[in-house]
């Protein structure tokens, strides 16, 4: 007899087959949702996560105070008329002000890192330590008012300074 509660064999079995696809499928999410979190809280942590402004202060004063130093003596011969001054009317332009928000705004401090790397000092590129112009770079985002913060800009990390832009003014 056929009661309405009475399963066959095979349609017990297939229940617990659904049952434990359901099963697999529902450990698979949460696998791939903890794999999301992981890499997210990875990006997070690496800084990879979100582009960033120079405003929220991407070198240190200290690295600044480096770059005005080796930018005294490797640069201001050049990109000023008056020593120690890098706003004057030297051979190549100013630095500061318009002309550098005109030809900077947008792109981020490691086109700007690459560009001095690859161009200057004019008689010999690429002549100074990556670190020398890194505190260059500083120098230059200091003198055009943006703020430091806590931590160097970091040549050896450019898919960070890759993520890093020159904003026209304050987010």
């Amino acid at each position: 007899e056929n009661h309405p509660n009475h399963q066959s064999s095979s349609e017990v079995a297939m229940k617990r087959k659904n049952h434990d696809g359901h099963k697999r499928i529902s450990l698979a999410i949460v696998a791939a949702a903890l794999a999301c979190a992981s890499a997210m809280t990875l990006f997070a942590a690496t800084g990879l996560a979100r582009e960033r402004s120079v405003w929220e202060g991407v070198y240190t004063d200290t690295q600044a105070t480096r770059g005005k130093e080796t930018f005294i003596r490797a640069c201001v011969e050049c990109h000023s008329n008056k020593p120690g001054e890098t706003a004057g009317d030297g051979t190549a332009p100013s630095l500061i002000g318009e002309g550098f928000g005109f030809r900077w705004t947008d792109f981020s401090i490691a086109d700007l890192f690459d560009t001095i790397r690859q161009t200057m000092p004019e008689a010999a590129p690429n002549s100074l330590s990556p670190r020398e112009y890194a505190a260059v770079t500083a120098y230059l985002l200091k003198l055009n008012g943006y703020p430091a913060g806590g931590v160097e800009i970091d040549y050896a990390q450019r898919e960070n300074m890759s993520r890093i832009f020159i904003d026209e003014g304050p987010p």
